[in-house]
């Protein structure tokens, strides 16, 4: 660990140094501390008796420090270093994450990318490493994600050409996973001769107003995912359409076929639905009632091609802390075999698949202080006998959170998530799921 924290004091020393040769105006400092309490019970196997060990009461701490500097010339940089530890606090070695004990220390370069606006006249640059979110997440946001959702970045270059004022095409090459350095090295794909996981691919945001036909915000999108270690390469075409009326209704609808070739050999052909609609009533406390479909197709048995849906890169917990545990953990530790995420390459990834979810749910705003959400949500899956499952029932989901914010700058907050297991799973691993954490963030 000693040459990640020689790092980050580098940094700290660089950046006041450079902001007194280019003017301490240009320069912009700060970071953000979060500490959570967690509690969590079964959050793998669906068994309180079971041989796996899915039981913690832990602490998790996660510090970032940024800096971000204006160099003139249209040009920018920016920089985010991050430490993230829980489970007791206790260090392990280096390179290596404990994660069978449940303890973890990373110290990493989260962000890390050079910016270059109107460098082709509308067209500007990012080169480095970078966030990329789009949309509410569903198909791209986490990018190398590690264990816990440590980071969400990408290594690579994104071009963004502004069409119009209110029309924007992003235009990216980014690597997911970059494990071979040169193209002879022989991967777990013997023809690619590589094992590198990539992502490219066609983005265009128009805002309200930028489509003389529709109102409201429409996103289009063409994306390409390889994974050479396993020949994965599956194509991605997806429409998103949002607005927020003045009357109170707000929604979004989002659709996703993808085609190419699955990671079992079989040709992918599979599709991906979101439904999000809620309306505000105009009272003091700013009553928010909403609902949401999702849709994720699963394998059919049988079939010419392999129907599952493929994450790509929509991973993170967008369906709330507790299911995505679930899908990261439970399809290799569950028995009798039940696997229902079968096109998982990435450890760590919460790889949504063979889903079907429906929430109804309300949120308040109290004083712009206080913000209670509380939602229902029955989870199905969408096919049963290519996984083994006994019944399409995965069961019922009930999540409530609340944040209290404090100031602009500290925030408090409580989650509390339970799954009852349906008839889809044997009568051995029909314990329910809990987790409830506690968290204070400070962001300065």
């Amino acid at each position: 660990m000693r040459k990640y924290f020689g790092l980050l004091l580098a940094a700290l020393l660089l950046v006041p140094s450079l902001a007194l040769a280019i003017d301490m105006a240009n320069v912009k400092l700060g970071g953000d501390i979060r500490f959570r309490g967690y509690t969590m019970d079964n959050w793998a196997d669906f068994n309180d008796d079971g041989a796996y060990d899915d039981e913690m009461d832990m602490f998790r701490l996660r510090a970032s420090l940024f800096a971000g500097v204006d160099v003139g010339d249209n040009v920018t940089g920016y920089i985010r270093i991050t430490d993230q530890n829980y489970g007791e606090g206790v260090a392990v070695a280096e390179g290596k994450d404990a994660w069978d004990d449940h303890t973890s220390n990373d110290v990493f370069i989260e962000n890390a990318y050079i910016d270059v606006k109107n460098v082709l006249g509308p067209i500007s640059l990012r080169l480095g490493r970078q966030n990329m979110v789009y949309g509410s997440g569903f198909v791209i946001l986490d990018g190398q994600s590690q264990f816990s959702s440590n980071s969400i970045y990408f290594d690579g270059a994104k071009a963004t050409w502004d069409l119009t004022e209110l029309v924007g095409l992003d235009m990216f090459y980014m690597k997911d996973q970059e494990n071979s350095r040169g193209e002879n090295a022989v991967g777990a794909d013997q023809d690619n001769n590589g094992d590198d996981i990539t992502l490219m691919g066609l983005y265009l945001t128009s805002k309200n107003g930028g489509c003389p036909y529709l109102r409201g915000q429409q996103e289009v999108y063409a994306l390409n995912r390889e994974d050479e270690g396993t020949s994965k390469d599956i194509w991605m075409f997806g429409l998103r359409l949002s607005d927020k009326l003045d009357f109170g209704l707000d929604y979004s609808a989002e659709a996703a076929l993808q085609t190419g070739d699955a990671y079992n050999g079989e040709d992918h052909s599979a599709t991906g639905y979101k439904f999000d609609l809620g309306y505000t009533l105009d009272f003091p406390i700013k009553p928010r009632f909403f609902g949401q479909y999702v849709l994720l197709s699963g394998d059919e048995k049988g079939g010419d091609d392999y129907e599952g849906w493929d994450v790509f890169y929509g991973g993170w917990p967008q369906f709330g802390d507790l299911l995505a545990w679930k899908y990261v953990n439970m399809g290799s530790s569950l028995a009798p075999n039940v696997i229902y995420n079968p096109g998982s390459t990435v450890v760590g990834e919460a790889n949504y698949s063979n889903l079907q979810i429906m929430t109804a749910g309300i949120g308040l705003n109290i004083d712009d202080k206080i913000f209670p959400k509380a939602s229902y949500s029955k989870l199905e899956f969408d096919e049963t006998t290519a996984y083994g499952l006994l019944d399409d029932d995965f069961g019922d989901y009930y999540q409530l959170d609340v944040k209290y914010v404090y100031s602009k700058a500290l925030s408090f907050a409580v989650y509390y998530a339970v799954i009852e297991p349906g008839d889809a799973f044997p009568k051995t691993n029909q314990d329910q799921a809990r987790e409830f954490f506690w968290e204070a963030e400070l962001k300065f």
